[in-house]
């Protein structure tokens, strides 16, 4: 009996380790609630709703399991933060297209009228981890990629 106990243990206890090495999906909401606790944006963060979403990137947002789409709320900063959990990982490289076309937009665009937003935006990184796409369009940039790597 007791040798049984104990094999349970080890078991348990092997299964825990195996564990250990892939992280828990996180919901996009915490991932950018940290963002917004630790980072200190140059405008207010406003939460854009689907419409937009779909205006701005063309998405079908029934592929999506979960997503957060913020934007700067003054129009001359070229903050934005897109958070993406996909239902299906075969769906992963056309969301990551898609942010990277919006990517290279945004640097075009603001270029043209504001060169400082137009820096930033071409910094702006489009990442594909797992199920998760994200983009991170900052004067903050690095701070929110360190957290979204450490959440994600």
């Amino acid at each position: 009996m007791k040798r049984t106990i104990l094999l349970i243990l080890v078991a348990a206890m092997v299964l825990g380790l195996c564990a250990c090495g892939s992280k828990p999906e996180v919901p996009v909401a915490d991932v950018y609630e940290r963002m917004a606790k630790e980072v200190k944006f140059p405008t207010e963060m406003l939460k854009m709703d689907d419409s937009i979403i779909i205006r701005d990137f063309g998405f079908d947002l029934d592929t999506f399991e979960e997503y957060l789409y913020m934007k700067a709320e003054d129009v001359l900063f070229a903050e934005n933060i897109m958070l993406i959990k996909v239902k299906d990982a075969k769906d992963v490289d056309a969301v990551k297209e898609k942010l990277e076309k919006f990517v290279k937009e945004q640097a075009t665009l603001l270029n043209g009228y504001m060169p400082d937003q137009g820096k930033i935006a071409e910094k702006g990184i489009v990442v594909a981890k797992g199920r998760y796409v994200y983009l991170l369009m900052s004067s903050e940039v690095n701070a929110l990629k360190k957290i979204a790597a450490e959440m994600i």
